[in-house]
């Protein structure tokens, strides 16, 4: 797993923190944490968005966001956890997980890579 792919995971996490904090934001400083907390995932999936496909950063992002919340929510609030919830958050994290094998070269980017190995030929 590169660098590159250990933003994503980070950005859930902080997409989970923001999602929670909404629930148990009750003062001036913990509402103003939460927004922190919100734009720091945001910021991340941002900084994911430079290096891979947008498709595959908002899919991966959402997913283990809504499947991190989930455990959140039974876990901090007893929100009753069923078998078939466990089920479609493991049906989202192997999407995620083929997502991450499968993924390639965004067109812009092989674009990009052609273009600067042709100029690397040509002489001034």
């Amino acid at each position: 797993m590169t660098m590159r792919w250990l933003i994503l995971p980070l950005a859930a996490l902080a997409e989970v923190g923001w999602a929670t904090g909404l629930k148990l934001a009750s003062s001036p400083l913990e509402w103003l944490a939460t927004v922190i907390v919100a734009a720091m995932s945001l910021l991340l999936a941002v900084r994911a968005v430079r290096f891979l496909p947008v498709s595959t950063v908002y899919t991966v992002f959402v997913g283990l966001g809504a499947a991190g919340t989930v455990v959140a929510d039974a876990w901090l609030f007893g929100t009753r956890f069923s078998w078939p919830a466990l089920a479609c958050i493991g049906v989202i994290l192997v999407g995620v997980i083929g997502l991450h094998q499968f993924s390639g070269k965004s067109a812009t980017q092989t674009s990009a890579s052609h273009a600067g190995a042709s100029r690397k030929g040509v002489s001034s």
